[in-house]
């Protein structure tokens, strides 16, 4: 669930006893004020007039829930008062009714006097005004009832009522949806500021880590926030140091290792061309093998110090692949010499060129014409076949040989190995073919190729370069 949610979700819940205790506030402070109207209104009638007006007729004693009283006529029946209508709902009349000193009402339009009311006003303390509420038919309203001390008589006491306002039920709905969605806004505005700094916060540490933590994020304030980015900070400036320490590490590797290659190589080649030719009758062939085993290893060394150098994005150039096969079959005689093998580059002609690293390229068709010479067997030869097609967008290198090939378990481990992890020599012989074909295929797939291999049904071992269908 992402931060915004969250707070959204928080608001919401934070905002429902808040609203129920300001709307229980609102609903407690309108009934303190109906019930001081309604008893201000009952004391207003505790006058000589009124007193007057009850005693010398009390069963007609009342004023506001009818629209008029009885004519002399209607007095004759008893439930005349009874039949009048009433005023409309929404006019909110208030009505009151003249009990005796037992609370029998003496109108036939008052109700039994409220059990609750009669309790009250017979305790020795008692006040001389109660409120309480009743049932109306639209919603509960406000009754008071009141000692008048015009005892004994028929008003002794007077009660008085006021009807609940029609719609009370869905205004209090309204009322209650309308506070509950103000103290959800303001909790998630509330909110906002924390949302928006962590949210600033995050955006700038991915920034950061984009730009290998070079940019430090923005630190404001006191406050938890701003001591997390000012640890993230700090963690990126001890992360930034010890990349920095790495890739001088590995600069300074990588400068090694091509150093050694470059004082190391060319005397090796001088040697193996030398032993190859030596005096006839001398059998030189290990001591060429050998030595050009360990410049391979030399070789291989520092093509993987540059692939790790430069994980991607590897800097290419035009390379003319054609005279890359022919200028590594030429330097390979002396080996094919030692091992009795033929190297035939005949129909490695035309115009190739591919978008790659000399170098690195160089080296991947060098250990797969290496494998195809080494696991040669004596009078054997090496075919190089290089093709152009599909207008010179593709290519197609073809590395064969006529040797015994490969076991079906040891050509299934060949396949299956599909990068040069640095560990191969800790499984297999640093010169074996699985060595040189992982570090090939790796240096091909870097550049859009794919390195397959296969073995003929009539013998032998096959490598094949090509351009990746999908670039």
């Amino acid at each position: 669930m992402t931060l915004g949610r969250q707070n959204v979700l928080i608001s919401l819940v934070v905002a429902i006893p808040a609203a129920l205790i300001i709307f229980t506030a609102l609903n407690w402070l309108e009934r303190h004020d109906r019930v001081a109207l309604l008893e201000r209104i009952a004391q207003a009638q505790l006058n000589e007039v009124s007193r007057e007006a009850c005693e010398n007729d009390p069963q007609w004693f009342l004023a506001g829930p009818r629209v008029g009283r009885p004519r002399p006529e209607e007095r004759l029946q008893p439930d005349a008062d009874v039949r009048l209508p009433r005023p409309k709902n929404d006019e909110l009349p208030f009505e009151y009714f003249a009990y005796d000193e037992d609370f029998s009402p003496k109108s036939v339009a008052g109700s039994k006097f409220p059990d609750e009311l009669k309790r009250e006003l017979r305790k020795p303390d008692a006040p001389r005004v109660v409120t309480s509420t009743f049932s109306g038919k639209l919603a509960s309203g406000l009754q008071t009832a009141m000692a008048t001390s015009w005892t004994p008589g028929p008003c002794s006491y007077l009660l008085f009522r006021q009807p609940g306002p029609p719609g009370t039920a869905a205004s209090k709905a309204s009322l209650f949806g309308g506070i509950f969605l103000v103290c959800a806004l303001v909790a998630w505005l509330a909110s906002a500021p924390t949302t928006m700094r962590i949210r600033r916060l995050s955006k700038e540490a991915k920034y950061s880590s984009g730009h290998d933590y070079s940019e430090m994020v923005k630190v404001s304030g006191s406050d938890e926030i701003s001591s997390l980015g000012a640890v993230y900070n700090d963690a990126a400036i001890d992360i930034r140091q010890r990349v920095s320490d790495a890739v001088d590490r590995e600069l300074a590797l990588r400068r090694y290792v091509e150093t050694t290659t470059e004082d190391v190589v060319p005397p090796m080649q001088t040697l193996e061309r030398q032993l190859s030719s030596s005096a006839a009758g001398a059998d030189m062939s290990g001591v060429v093998r050998e030595t050009h085993r360990l410049m391979m290893m030399l070789q291989n060394l520092a093509a993987v110090t540059r692939l790790r150098a430069v994980n991607e994005g590897t800097p290419r150039e035009e390379v003319d692949l054609t005279a890359l096969v022919r200028g590594v079959a030429e330097d390979r005689a002396p080996l094919a010499r030692a091992c009795g093998v033929q190297i035939d580059a005949s129909k490695a002609t035309g115009a190739v060129t591919v978008q790659a690293d000399f170098d690195l390229m160089r080296q991947a068709v060098a250990n797969v014409i290496d494998n195809a010479i080494v696991y040669n067997r004596p009078g054997g030869v090496v075919r190089l076949e290089l093709a152009s097609y599909d207008h010179g967008k593709r290519f197609r290198l073809v590395v064969a040989d006529n040797g015994p090939g490969v076991p079906d378990d040891t050509f299934a481990g060949l396949t299956a190995n599909k990068r040069f992890r640095g560990d191969e020599s800790r499984n297999r012989r640093p010169d074996s073919r699985g060595l040189g074909l992982a570090l090939a295929r790796e240096i091909a797939d870097r550049f859009g190729m794919q390195l397959d291999l296969r073995q003929p049904a009539d013998g032998g071992f096959e490598a094949e370069f090509t351009t990746r269908t999908r670039l």
